[in-house]
């Protein structure tokens, strides 16, 4: 915009025509969409009312604050989250900041399995989740469907799965109750009318607030843990906003080692970038809080750590659910597997990338 006459008339589709080759040649993945963002968190304009009043023009104050959050995202390469202070998450509106992990999408299918695991707890009953492949599993979907319809047609999820399940009788649905008897095939013992889910390493909440918009309180008792303090400000922050205040326990501590209950499921998106790997992140993701990204050398110290633990914490018949890095699955398997885990399987995202492991305590 400093290159331009100052007589020049900036409409709202002029500087986002100007923006969005401003962002591309400073290497912005998403130029338009971000000078979108931008531009409608200035004007208090929906993506739809930029698109619809293209030639109203901009004033001097508005150019301005506009040109500030420009130089921030394209010299400073800050993430647009933190620049607009939200970061949309399931079906909320999250508050963020430098102190805590900017929510992402492949997370939600963590959240995804832990409901599904959640409901089936709650009526004494396991999942329905379909083998396919080697181990890697994929559900069929009800309200979320669409996710997957863009992957792989539904027919050839239900025709492979069909197949594993006629060779795989004695996997999930032969599990033992609490009671040590065999229970009718798809029973995990027992109802449990209200259950006990923690949130490892919550951050922003993302994953404990989204539980929350599922599950009643009825349902669940909730616990959201990180060692950082200034998260679970934030945390607590989106809590109120949501509504869930009142239903989450919030408690400060290195992984599990202050909490003193028992769980039905613990759930985390834990640090799980290699130090290498922390070389070569995009400047965006730099930005973001070392503590909720780096694990040793390989990536995996947060896991040799929490799995462990978790084992210790869960009640019988209880699970840990946690989200991997694309080339962890078999690692993170083995760690589940030598802690006592039993009905170990790994999940892929919406990229169809390995990214949920899952593990169940049956002694």
């Amino acid at each position: 915009m400093a290159d331009t006459p100052q007589t020049q008339v900036w409409t709202i589709r002029k500087i986002l025509d100007w923006s969005k080759s401003y962002f591309e040649s400073n290497g912005i993945d998403s130029p338009l969409l971000d000078a979108q963002l931008l531009l409608g968190h200035v004007l208090n304009m929906t993506k739809m009312q930029l698109l619809l009043d293209g030639e109203r023009p901009l004033d001097a104050e508005e150019l301005a604050a506009y040109k500030k959050l420009v130089i921030r995202r394209a010299r400073n390469r800050e993430p647009i989250a933190y620049i607009l202070g939200k970061q949309g998450f399931w079906s909320l509106t999250l508050n963020v900041s430098p102190d805590v992990l900017i929510p992402r999408p492949d997370t939600e299918c963590l959240v995804e399995k832990t409901i599904e695991f959640a409901r089936a707890r709650i009526q004494g009953r396991t999942p329905s989740w379909p083998l396919v492949g080697d181990n890697l599993t994929y559900e069929s979907v009800d309200e979320r469907k669409s996710y997957y319809e863009a992957i792989e047609a539904k027919e050839e999820i239900e025709k492979q799965a069909g197949k594993m399940q006629e060779q795989n009788e004695g996997s999930l649905a032969e599990i033992p109750s609490d009671e040590g008897e065999k229970e009718e095939p798809g029973q995990i013992g027992s109802q449990h009318p209200c259950i006990h889910i923690v949130d490892v390493g919550t951050g922003s909440g993302a994953i404990i607030l989204a539980l929350a918009s599922e599950l009643s309180e009825s349902e669940s008792k909730l616990t959201a843990i990180d060692i950082s303090p200034q998260a679970l400000d934030v945390a607590r922050m989106n809590a109120q906003e949501c509504g869930f205040k009142d239903r989450i326990e919030f408690l400060e501590s290195n992984l599990l080692s202050k909490f003193d209950g028992m769980a039905d499921i613990i759930v985390s998106n834990p640090p799980y970038i290699s130090s290498s790997e922390m070389t070569q992140i995009s400047p965006e993701v730099q930005k973001e809080p070392v503590l909720a990204l780096e694990a040793g050398a390989d990536g995996l110290d947060v896991y040799r750590k929490l799995v462990p633990q978790a084992v210790s914490k869960l009640k019988k018949m209880g699970a840990l659910i946690v989200e991997i890095g694309y080339t962890q699955a078999n690692a993170v398997e083995a760690l589940f597997k030598a802690c006592g885990l039993t009905q170990v399987r790994t999940f892929r995202d919406y990229g169809r990338q390995p990214r949920v492991v899952f593990g169940l305590l049956e002694r």
